[in-house]
């Protein structure tokens, strides 16, 4: 049998490795080119679930990756923190519009400046596996770490799990406890009351009373809507005949007043020439009254005459025979 040539050998190997590094060019190149952002987080919980090479990111996009993990004990307290450290692709984050100010190196700084932090979430409840979620929140904490490097820290935020137990924690169970027990005391002593007793005796008896007495009223109730349906009916008729008799009533005044105000402006025209009249004849300068005047003074004159006439026969009776 002919062995094979170690030429050939060397050549396919050396063609099998050029084919694998210019795969790994094609797929990954652009990633291992790529200019990548550190930072660094310190949690004082544990992160069971997270492991190097989980995803880092912000509001469910994708912008790292977690590329260290490490313990920190600060050896006055004996205190454990665990440093997770990550990288940051820039080239995820696009703007719109005008472009940042800051450069790539100034991202992070920027972004801390306006509240960035970073929290542990869970990728899967079945694999349990963690991810450090990045967003913009209140109360971020910062671990004091010394030798921590130049690289930029975000501050963390508890988990959701933690957050409840911190409060858990803060409520007084044993307190708790306590007026709860006295609460049930009191509820059992109030049980135990003889009159609560009799009251819940007599409570089936009461509940049939009170049936009954809803049904009276029921049917009262039916009853007198019926008749104060057939009251409302006549009412309504009685108001409508009313409004009727009203009508005609103020139909008839208006012809009425009518009338009589013709009549009163006739009236007043008959008045006017009376009153025309009237002042003709008063009037001093007119004839009537001038012709009055003139009678007026004859019948004077005349007075005046017989006046002395009959002074002259008293004097001397025989003037009626003698004449003058």
């Amino acid at each position: 049998m002919k062995r094979p040539s170690s030429t050939a050998i060397g050549a396919f190997v050396l063609g099998a490795l050029a084919l694998v590094a210019s795969a790994i060019l094609f797929f990954g190149g652009a990633a291992l080119w790529a200019k990548k952002l550190e930072a660094v987080s310190y949690f004082d919980s544990s992160v069971a679930g997270l492991q190097i090479g989980a995803p880092v990111t912000f509001r469910g996009v994708r912008v790292g990756s977690v590329n260290g993990m490490g313990v920190h004990v600060n050896p006055q307290t004996y205190s454990f923190i665990i440093r997770v450290g990550m990288e940051i692709q820039p080239d995820t984050v696009a703007t719109f519009g005008s472009h940042l100010k800051e450069g790539e190196d100034e991202l992070i700084d920027t972004l801390l400046k306006r509240g960035l932090t970073a929290k542990l979430v869970m990728q899967s409840f079945v694999t349990g596996q963690l991810a450090v979620e990045l967003d913009f929140r209140d109360g971020g904490r910062r671990i004091d770490v010394e030798n921590k490097g130049h690289v930029p820290e975000i501050p963390t935020v508890p988990t959701d799990l933690q957050a409840i137990t911190e409060q858990l924690q803060n409520v007084k169970l044993d307190k708790t406890v306590e007026s709860l027990q006295k609460a049930l005391d009191a509820v059992s002593t109030l049980l135990e009351t003889p009159e609560l007793r009799q009251t819940i005796t007599e409570l089936p008896a009461l509940v049939v009373q009170l049936r009954t007495t809803l049904a009276a009223v029921e049917t009262e109730v039916g009853a007198m809507s019926g008749t104060a349906q057939t009251g409302i009916k006549q009412t309504v008729g009685e108001l409508n005949q009313t409004l009727v008799s009203l009508r005609s009533l103020s139909a008839t005044l208006d012809k009425e007043v009518a009338n009589t105000a013709a009549a009163a402006r006739t009236t007043m025209g008959k008045a006017d020439s009376a009153l025309d009249g009237a002042s003709a004849v008063l009037d001093p300068q007119g004839r009537t009254m001038v012709q009055m005047q003139r009678a007026v003074d004859d019948l004077a004159a005349t007075a005046a005459r017989l006046r002395n006439l009959s002074e002259r026969v008293d004097r001397d009776p025989s003037v009626l025979i003698k004449g003058r």
